[in-house]
């Protein structure tokens, strides 16, 4: 066998087990489950509480900040990405609908007169109040030690990338 053939069978050998490494041998149960079966996935991995509030967590911060500089529009923004984050939460995982619900009923509502307003104080009271219903929800949901801070830290906040 010359080098270059030598060479080349060494080469297909080692690729060999590549050609197929995009291919699984499990079947795909979005194709072959029951319908039962589909349910069961789809509800192991649904977020979480903790996953839902990372992104609370964020929208929290972003509002904040927004307010705080004005931001009316995107302050606006993230207290209805919050509602929908809540409104996940109460899909995803039920046993914790009511105290999502009452935080949804108490939380936010007056963030509208702070936005009609353009007020910073007004938005402020808004946002304590908020504050007050997270740590209440938390405490009924026995995480009581979840805290946040009354001034979210400023980070990477994507209100930077807002322009004036």
């Amino acid at each position: 066998m010359k080098p270059s053939q030598t060479a080349l069978l060494g080469l297909t050998l080692l690729l060999a087990p590549l050609t197929h490494a995009g291919e699984s041998t499990t079947p795909d149960w979005r194709q072959t489950a029951s319908s039962d079966e589909k349910v069961k996935n789809l509800t192991k991995v649904m977020p979480g509480a903790s996953t839902l509030m990372l992104q609370m967590g964020e929208r929290y911060r972003n509002m904040y900040w927004a307010g705080k500089l004005g931001k009316w529009e995107f302050a606006e923004y993230q207290v209805e990405e919050i509602e929908e984050i809540v409104k996940t939460l109460i899909i995803t995982r039920p046993g914790r609908a009511e105290t999502a619900q009452d935080f949804l009923d108490t939380g936010l509502h007056s963030f509208a007169t702070a936005f009609k307003k353009r007020d910073w104080l007004t938005f402020k009271t808004a946002f304590e109040q908020m504050h007050v219903q997270c740590i209440t929800c938390h405490a009924r949901n026995a995480h009581a030690f979840i805290t946040l801070p009354k001034i979210p830290a400023m980070g990477n906040s994507l209100v930077l990338e807002v322009t004036p």
